[in-house]
């Protein structure tokens, strides 16, 4: 056990938390939170050790503390448990060169925990959205939380991000992807294998779904983890069986105790979402990026010229939608040397269309039913909003108008519409791939 003296101090490099010590701290955190309903950040830390501490720390030394990847000095381990009210014990820490040598001993979070998780690096803007996913994963502790929007609005980007926000708050954080449409039990088996990678009985997994969903309820009341399965739509669309078992596993993990999240991220609000929100399922849904966020998307590809109108008028058109300003920025870079200008008056004059946008939402489209896609065409023929019964009044196909509210219910659900008050519309850049669909 290393002891900590005043030679020691001086020889050794610093100290880090151990997983029992992280693992102290961040129960005491969680509880603080939940209990004032305010985030105890690395700040708030750095201030309650000022009031009991005369030489106090700095707040990046907290977040050193938190993360237990660079070592610091024991006083500012001692002065963090100490103003938090917790007993520090040997346990609780261990030299940062040892902890290198022998992380078997010291099993702290390790990057092993959350190493699949993608690439981020240029992410930009959501502080809004993350800020209230935190809250409702933190505060809330909420076991299962629904991010959902349009093709390309950045859902993935988003539950990742706040991944690597959180990271050190959790034992294991798991992304899987279900664009491949794996079976509930491979998925499954999947996490249970991660969970339990260094583990002797990492291969004596029970053989039905029943036993694989109560051995992981077990790992996610002995854990805390976050799990973010991606592209929920995928495994709803595909095969009714499959979509009953994903949806009774979601219900399943809000009525049973743990300590884990579930992250979910869709392209619709599946009926049943709606359904599992009034036993706690949070859903919360990504919208337009804001002016400085897009700027910060632009500045990465080129120089930009244009005034703050002309910058609202292509957020405006794009829907301040990620994947589509993307696309556009890179052929204003292109073909109209940063001129944004210029692109806005060809646009109007020519309707440019973003072909590799325009490919991805036909395979939305094609999933719509005939009355589905009945309907977006004629909204896409609008060139302004328009009202519900104006909309009954211009459909020509007379079997639509019987299933209209329920065909807007579920364009919504799809994030494809638009419903503002009592008025409908398509994104412009989204009406003219979908008029140039025919």
């Amino acid at each position: 056990m290393v002891q900590v003296n005043s030679t020691s101090s001086k020889r050794y490099r610093g100290f880090v938390l151990t997983h029992e010590g992280l693992q102290k701290l961040n129960n005491c955190i969680q509880q603080l939170e939940a209990k004032t309903r305010m985030r105890c950040s690395a700040s708030a830390i750095a201030r309650k050790v000022q009031l009991v501490e005369s030489d106090g720390i700095h707040p990046i030394t907290v977040r050193k503390i938190l993360q237990c990847q660079t070592g610091v000095d024991f006083r500012s381990i001692n002065h963090v448990f100490h103003a938090l009210q917790l007993p520090l014990n040997e346990g609780d820490y261990a030299h940062a060169d040892l902890y290198k040598l022998n992380k078997s001993k010291w099993t702290n979070v390790s990057s092993f925990n959350y190493s699949n998780l993608p690439d981020i690096s240029n992410f930009y803007g959501r502080s809004e959205e993350l800020g209230l996913l935190e809250n409702k994963i933190i505060l809330d502790r909420a076991k299962v939380v629904a991010l959902f929007g349009m093709l390309g609005v950045g859902k993935t980007s988003t539950a990742i991000k706040l991944a690597h926000t959180l990271k050190h708050r959790f034992d294991f954080v798991i992304w899987k992807s279900l664009r491949q449409a794996p079976t509930l039990e491979e998925i499954i088996i999947s996490i249970l294998r991660k969970l339990s990678a260094k583990s002797k009985d990492n291969n004596k997994l029970p053989t039905s779904l029943g036993g694989l969903i109560d051995l992981l309820l077990e790992k996610l009341e002995k854990h805390r983890c976050l799990l973010i399965l991606d592209g929920f739509e995928t495994v709803t669309n595909n095969n009714l069986e499959e979509s009953m078992a994903y949806s009774d596993f979601l219900q399943i993990l809000l009525e049973n105790k743990h300590q884990s999240t579930v992250i979910i991220t869709s392209r619709e609000k599946h009926s049943r979402i709606g359904i599992l929100e009034h036993i706690g399922l949070h859903s919360i849904k990504l919208n337009s990026l804001q002016l400085n966020d897009v700027k910060q998307i632009f500045n990465q590809r080129g120089s930009y010229l244009g005034t703050k109108e002309d910058w609202c008028n292509l957020i405006k058109y794009y829907g301040g939608n990620p994947l589509a300003l993307k696309i556009a920025a890179n052929l204003i870079n292109k073909y109209f040397l940063g001129n944004i200008t210029q692109y806005l008056e060809d646009l109007q004059a020519s309707k440019f269309i973003l072909s590799d946008f325009q490919n991805l939402l036909i395979e939305e489209f094609k999933k719509l039913s005939v009355l589905e896609q009945s309907v977006m065409q004629k909204l896409a023929s609008y060139s302004h909003e328009v009202s519900l019964s104006q909309l009954n009044q211009d459909l020509s196909d007379s079997k639509v108008k019987p299933y209209l509210l329920d065909i807007l219910d579920s364009l919504n659900s799809r994030a494809l519409i638009e419903h503002h008050k009592a008025y409908l519309k398509l994104q412009p850049f989204v009406a003219e791939c979908v008029q140039n669909m025919n």
